[in-house]
């Protein structure tokens, strides 16, 4: 059962309407009853072990970046996995995630990069399927390297 599943759960019974009746029916199995902040420390751990988990490139994604001469370093990816963790915490699924020059479409859930876009398609003027557009911040390292060159 999903932790929102629990939580729900463990706030029963449900608001309803002044008047009507209480349900009848009893769940099947007794609820665990958990305090908020059992719950809350829960949540808290299951986000942080996503954060642990690295950002991957679908085939797709990597084959993009090839035709355009771009190899992701270590701090750029780091950068988006931090990218992720906000978006993550905002609740978007599919974001656009825009760097020097160069866009990346990233499944939030999954850490995933589905695409990369180039400047000539960010210019384009309309990127479709997105929920939300975060602006990753370079590293220290890697601001210090000046601009993401292809390679």
């Amino acid at each position: 059962m999903s932790q929102g599943a629990e939580l729900l759960r463990a706030l029963e019974p449900p608001v309803r309407p002044a008047g009507s009746p209480a349900p009848s029916v009893k769940p099947a199995s007794p609820i665990e009853r958990r305090s908020f902040d059992e719950l809350l420390r829960d949540a808290a751990a299951a986000a942080e072990s996503t954060r642990a988990e690295p950002i991957r490139i679908s085939a797709h994604a990597l084959k993009r970046l090839e035709q355009m001469g771009i190899e992701l370093n270590d701090g750029e990816l780091q950068a988006i996995g931090e990218a992720t963790d906000l978006a993550a915490a905002k609740g978007a699924r599919e974001s656009l995630m825009l760097m020097e020059r160069l866009g990346l479409i990233v499944n939030i859930p999954n850490r995933t990069v589905i695409t990369a876009l180039n400047e000539q398609r960010m210019n384009e003027g309309i990127i479709t399927q997105i929920d939300s557009t975060v602006w990753v911040k370079p590293s220290a390292e890697d601001s210090a390297a000046g601009p993401l060159e292809p390679t």
